[in-house]
């Protein structure tokens, strides 16, 4: 039972990181954002960037650092909604207009996420690797859920 959980869990790891690749696309237009619009871009970037290293981390059962990690997603959570001002959307923006058009629907988004990185700080406080593995799929899930319905492919 223990191996077919391992293996469920990596297989799921993968396929957060090769979705991490794949959408690191948007490393290019980076470089031509300013003001609200590049703080918000570079504030993904190394959201994403500690996200790979929380699940490196808890693969190493390293739970200090996975805590530690998780607390910085929960803290960027928190703070996400402010870098989306109205009349921030210009390019090179990814930002998808149904962010204004459903506050709402994009308030709830950012506290799915943040819940999930909760429940991985939690998990990670207790050294419960099974539980911090499904914080970063309920983490992992509640980004793509955004990205799906918030950003502009």
């Amino acid at each position: 039972m223990l191996r077919i959980f391992s293996n469920m869990m990596t297989v799921i790891m993968l396929g957060v990181m090769l979705g991490f690749t794949l959408g690191s696309g948007g490393a290019y237009a980076h470089k031509d954002a300013t003001g609200i619009v590049k703080t918000r871009m570079d504030g993904f970037k190394q959201s994403q960037q500690n996200f790979k290293d929380l699940i490196r981390a808890a693969h190493g059962n390293d739970y200090d650092t996975v805590r530690t990690l998780s607390v910085s997603l929960t803290e960027w959570g928190q703070q996400m909604q402010q870098h989306f001002p109205a009349g921030s959307n210009q390019p090179p923006s990814e930002a998808a207009d149904t962010i204004w058009s459903d506050a709402s629907g994009f308030a709830k988004a950012i506290d799915d996420y943040i819940n999930a990185t909760q429940d991985i700080t939690a998990a990670a406080i207790a050294a419960d690797k099974p539980a911090i593995m499904a914080g970063i799929k309920s983490t992992s899930d509640s980004c793509t859920s955004c990205h799906n319905v918030y950003r502009v492919k």
